[in-house]
């Protein structure tokens, strides 16, 4: 339980007994785990129970009606940039990117691509935020679309969202920075202020980059496995279209 708490120091019971079933193949039941929480972090457990996220109506007409994206520039100041891509009405992640960068299109657009190559199919609209860097995917999507349907012609097959309308990726990023983030961004700092790294020196960010992105993505791809084969919580709010 040490080790797991530097990595998910912020992780709930339900949370750290996914993570112990997907990482280490131990199954443990939730009132073992509980009554550990009540001994050794029940301040914790009064802060699960105080965050309390508020109810927004999302419409959309089924599984791949639609694919939101979006861009995570929290690690920027470690030389970092993510990514993602989510099915909404399941709540599935599509992709969970890390690389040094998140402003290229033609990056953006392999990592639809690639999940359009993985999955077999397109959604009928993708969604982001109106910046440069989804216009690639905006682009692909609405060709793809016509060449399959010509009577499309004309039509844009994607929908920009402004003033933080693209709900359901902030949501992901908002979980990941609750359940993923705080071991790592506590391993980086320290490395920080220790001086082993400077991002403002070139040489040492190029060696990072080459060190820590391949790793920091199986991790990610971890944590990615871990939401999509967990459970989602029953919403007696959700419902579906006849």
């Amino acid at each position: 339980m040490g080790d797991m708490w530097m990595m998910y120091p912020d992780a709930g019971v339900c949370k750290m007994i996914g993570l112990l079933f997907h990482e280490h193949d131990m199954a443990v039941s939730r009132t073992v785990m509980r009554e550990y929480f009540l001994t050794y972090e029940p301040e914790l457990l009064r802060q699960q129970k105080v965050n309390r996220l508020k109810h927004c109506r999302f419409w959309v007409a089924g599984v791949n009606d639609i694919w939101a994206i979006d861009q995570h520039d929290k690690w920027l100041r470690f030389g970092l940039a993510l990514h993602t891509g989510i099915e909404p009405f399941s709540g599935h992640i599509l992709w969970t990117k890390v690389w040094h960068s998140n402003r290229n299109p033609q990056l953006i657009l392999s990592y639809y691509l690639e999940s359009v190559e993985f999955f077999r199919y397109i959604p009928m609209i993708t969604q982001s935020d109106p910046r440069m860097e989804n216009f690639g995917v905006a682009n692909a999507q609405t060709l793809l679309h016509q060449m399959h349907d010509p009577t499309l012609e004309g039509f844009v097959q994607h929908r920009w969202m402004h003033a933080k309308k693209n709900i359901k990726p902030e949501i992901a990023w908002s979980q990941l920075r609750q359940h993923f983030s705080p071991g790592f961004e506590v391993l980086l700092e320290a490395g920080m202020d220790a001086g082993w790294y400077d991002p403002d020196n070139t040489l040492q960010l190029m060696v990072f980059h080459w060190v820590f992105i391949p790793w920091l993505q199986v991790e990610l791809n971890n944590y990615q496995d871990h939401i999509n084969h967990s459970a989602k919580r029953h919403d007696n709010k959700k419902a579906s279209l006849p």
